[in-house]
């Protein structure tokens, strides 16, 4: 992954299609300025980063497309897949 290269918004600014909540964090993690220990909330339930993307029993939710994203509070990642 390179920083030129966003998997969740293409370049008109819509969300890409495909994007799977993994694919996103691991960009955000990595070039975005979001930590493992940030909490994020899929269809209303709270997950730590790091759990979506390292843990032993990552939830199934983890590989799903991304179908929309939320604007949360105190900059908390709302997504719906």
């Amino acid at each position: 992954m390179e920083l030129g290269y966003d998997p969740l918004w293409d370049e008109q600014g819509r969300l890409r299609q495909g994007c799977t909540v993994r694919e996103a964090l691991a960009w955000m993690t990595k070039f975005g300025g979001r930590t493992a220990g940030e909490s994020v909330c899929i269809n209303g339930v709270g997950y730590k980063i790091g759990r979506l993307l390292y843990g032993p029993e990552r939830p199934a939710v983890a590989d799903k497309s991304i179908s929309h994203v939320y604007d949360g509070y105190y900059r908390q990642l709302n997504f719906s897949v």
